[in-house]
């Protein structure tokens, strides 16, 4: 047998193993590069609600994304919402899209490093909800406060959009005096009821 034809079956098998290697070792490196980012994900979320979110986390607007907590029920609600994939999901990107930047904890850290996160649609719209239903009774309880201490609704609207840090808009000036019209409407309603019982008694 030629010893020539033995080296090179030698070489063919040391070739196929070094580019077997090679293939593992850039896999391994695409799959590291998920994980030296802060696990984040990303959702769509009204623009008056961003500013909502920063102010209820305490972070900076100047970031890019906000700092999730699971000090915070806000956070917890976030964090049960997020699923698992081992490839990327393709999501579409729509008009206010916001990174929410999630908390590693002992039970997810390796969960996180080894797996793509998102939110598929239908729990985006769940948080969006709570945080709507939460951003609207933190408007009851901030006006109830104010009217209860002789201040005005324009007052009232002026502080809480500074308060909040929310943009100072038509859209969000509207929004939030519409929130407050029907908590007073319902409060108004709630002692008619009354009254109409006790003066049924």
């Amino acid at each position: 047998m030629n010893p020539y034809s033995l080296l090179n079956v030698h070489v063919f098998y040391f070739t196929i193993d070094v580019s077997y290697i090679c293939d593992y070792i850039k896999h391994f490196i695409t799959m590291s590069q998920t994980t030296t980012e802060k696990p984040n994900v990303i959702i769509e979320l009204d623009a008056y609600l961003h500013d909502f979110l920063y102010h209820e986390f305490g972070c900076d607007k100047q970031n890019d994304g906000v700092i999730i907590t699971v000090s915070n029920d806000i956070g917890m609600i976030i964090q049960s919402m997020i699923e698992f994939s081992n490839i990327p999901k393709q999501q579409e990107i729509k008009d206010n899209p916001i990174k929410l930047y999630l908390p590693v904890q002992e039970w997810n850290h390796f969960i996180y490093k080894r797996n793509f996160l998102y939110v598929p649609v239908w729990k985006q719209r769940m948080i969006q909800d709570y945080l709507k239903s939460l951003f609207r009774l933190r408007i009851k309880e901030y006006f109830t406060e104010g009217y209860a201490k002789g201040f005005k609704q324009e007052q009232i609207l002026q502080a809480f959009l500074v308060a909040y840090n929310i943009k100072n808009n038509a859209l969000n000036y509207d929004t939030i005096k519409k929130y407050d019209y029907r908590n007073r409407k319902k409060i108004k309603e709630e002692v008619n009821r009354e009254i109409q019982l006790v003066d049924y008694i």
